[in-house]
């Protein structure tokens, strides 16, 4: 308990909250939690909700600086994992630029963790595959479905998964395509060959858009053959793109809709998706720079039809989340709480009594963030003998200046030919 309690006193500290100081001070934000569990049981249906319901995988919050929308993610991927789902954090930033798919899907793949194993998600998967016929039998029947949509390769990456003599290196191969890489057709069509089914299949080289939106369908249907619930992407520091330039920022509101599944043509069954969001971009971004208006045709002069009809969907949801799901401030009976909690772990992290201190003055722009952060300040002032001290808390302004170098994204490594 000491190192448990010791590690989220130190993350607390930081105000970047671990696992650890997630499961001992959980949420009171009940409202978006009971709405985050409707989406996970929904996460398999084929109906689209009404208007102004979660959206048809996902939901959004909205708060400022400090207060606890990572918090409350980190929550929400505890609540996932504990129904059965493979939960990916994804951190919106230069290096997973949201107006870019394949790098989000990337980001997703890498950072995945089964709830019950801390294996690579898509190794432990081939391998559950090639033990269990009926789960390959399962994600078999989904792929080859008249419709499904799928490429060729995808079958015939199950085909070699079936054969007992596919060697390690062509199982390794499989995986990075699965994981998202650049897929090598050449040395699957070579293991297919080798395997005596080299005419089979009809493998064409995939672009990467078409891989991409493939996967992100795939992956779910995968998780579910072995027995998981599907898979929960948490998307955390959306307002990054209130840097981007307007086209870069119209096709993030594209991504963040289709993940969504908030296209009414396209959706990815078995993916829930949850974002959070400063509460002040839409009178900051969308109102002051009229994105509404502009971004749609910004995209359409580019031909691009398809983005440009996901633009409004997802400025849509956004300004439905800032206006539903904002992060309540914290009562003083949640303050009381709050405090009992950091003070026992506190305790527990030092072997040291730590004393209830007086309660702060609980103003609206005090963030919960600043409270802990305060309370943690206090004791190690009084632990080491410095009595107390009077604490000044700043804000943090938004900063939405336009940047275009936060959508330029680094190369996605390619597999080995």
């Amino acid at each position: 308990m000491t190192l448990e309690a010791r590690s989220a006193i130190e993350a607390l500290r930081a105000g970047v909250p671990n696992r650890a100081a997630i499961r001992q001070l959980g949420t009171e934000q009940t409202t978006i939690e009971h709405a985050f569990e409707a989406a996970l049981s929904a996460a398999w249906a084929e109906a689209v909700p009404a208007r102004g319901g979660t959206g048809a995988g996902g939901i959004g919050m909205a708060g400022g600086f400090g207060t606890g929308k990572s918090h409350l993610l980190g929550y929400l991927a505890e609540v996932a994992r504990q129904q059965g789902f493979v939960v990916s954090r994804i951190v919106v930033s230069k290096e997973t630029p949201l107006s870019h798919a394949g790098h989000i899907l990337a980001a997703a793949l890498r950072d995945a963790a089964l709830p019950d194993r801390p294996d690579a998600p898509i190794g432990a998967c081939l391998t559950v595959l090639r033990e269990r016929p009926e789960a390959l039998d399962a994600i078999e029947v989904a792929v080859n479905t008249p419709g499904a949509g799928f490429a060729p390769v995808f079958a015939a990456c199950l085909f070699l998964v079936r054969r007992g003599a596919t060697p390690p290196e062509t199982l390794r191969r499989i995986a990075h395509l699965w994981s998202g890489a650049k897929a090598s057709i050449p040395a699957i069509r070579k293991a297919l060959v080798a395997a005596g089914a080299g005419r089979t299949f009809s493998l064409k080289a995939i672009p990467a858009a078409a891989l991409t939106e493939q996967l992100l369908r795939f992956v779910p249907l995968l998780f579910r053959a072995v027995g998981y619930a599907g898979w929960c992407i948490l998307l955390d520091e959306v307002e990054l793109i209130g840097r981007y330039t307007p086209l870069q920022r119209a096709q993030a509101y594209a991504v963040l809709a289709a993940w969504l599944g908030l296209d009414g043509k396209r959706r990815y069954p078995g993916i829930v998706v949850a974002y959070a969001i400063t509460d002040d971009f839409v009178t900051a971004v969308i109102n002051a720079r009229q994105d509404s208006e502009k971004l749609p045709e910004r995209l359409e002069l580019k031909g691009r039809s398809a983005e440009a009809a996901l633009t409004l969907p997802a400025i849509r949801h956004i300004e439905r989340t800032v206006l539903q799901n904002r992060l309540l401030p914290p009562t003083l009976n949640d303050l009381a709480v709050c405090h009992d909690k950091v003070q026992q772990l506190y305790g527990a992290a030092y072997q040291w009594p730590a004393p209830p201190l007086p309660q702060m003055e609980r103003t609206s722009s005090r963030t919960l963030r600043q409270y802990i952060k305060g309370w943690i300040t206090q004791w190690d002032l009084r632990r080491l003998g410095r009595g107390d001290a009077p604490l000044v808390a700043d804000g943090i302004a938004s900063n939405y200046s336009e940047d275009a170098t936060l959508a330029e994204p680094h190369p996605l490594d390619d597999e080995d030919a």
